[in-house]
């Protein structure tokens, strides 16, 4: 919330950006779906914290010594399913970062975040990795969290942005003219 708040009341955002462009709908469907499994991990991320399974599985990257774990538990199936959708998460923000560059390249308030998360979400990944290999050291755990949440709110940034041009002439809106 205080993100969208803080975006919503931004020059840029009232001043609508660069023109703001024509109206891209699976822009908008893809920048809320990639929020959404990013949300849905971070629920996943939580939850195995919360249950005790951060170490249900010792090793990467295998699991087990095996691509998919041999032997399964409740805490196994929380921490796999951490796992899976890390990979989801990051194809879903290569996708959405890709599809940027590629149709709206020229639209830095988009092209700068979407730039940005791609080094946040190798920095998570890699934070993952550690996480486990560290035996979840407090530091590196920590730090793990941290990044998870700005690739949250950097991936609703981006998706917040490319709603923009549905919302018309905000500073109308806000009472500034125009």
């Amino acid at each position: 919330m205080t993100v969208a708040i803080a975006l919503f009341t931004s020059p840029g955002w009232i001043d609508g950006y660069t023109a703001v462009g024509a109206d891209d709908v699976r822009l908008r469907q893809l920048t809320t779906a990639t929020t959404v499994v990013l949300y849905t991990q971070i629920l996943i991320g939580a939850t195995m914290r919360h249950v005790g399974a951060g170490l249900a599985i010792p090793d990467f990257p295998w699991m087990f010594g095996h691509v998919v774990p041999d032997h399964w538990s409740p805490a196994i199936a929380i921490h796999f399913a951490h796992r899976l959708g890390a990979l989801i998460a990051a194809l879903s923000i290569l996708a959405t970062s890709i599809y940027i560059w590629m149709r709206h390249a020229d639209r830095p308030e988009l092209a700068r975040p979407a730039t940005l998360i791609i080094f946040l979400v190798g920095a998570q990944l890699m934070l993952g990795a550690i996480t486990v290999l560290s035996r979840r050291d407090i530091w590196i755990n920590s730090l793990h969290v941290v990044c998870g949440a700005l690739v949250l709110t950097t991936a609703l940034v981006i998706a917040l942005r490319s709603w923009r041009v549905k919302f018309g002439n905000a500073a109308s809106v806000v009472g500034i003219a125009a």
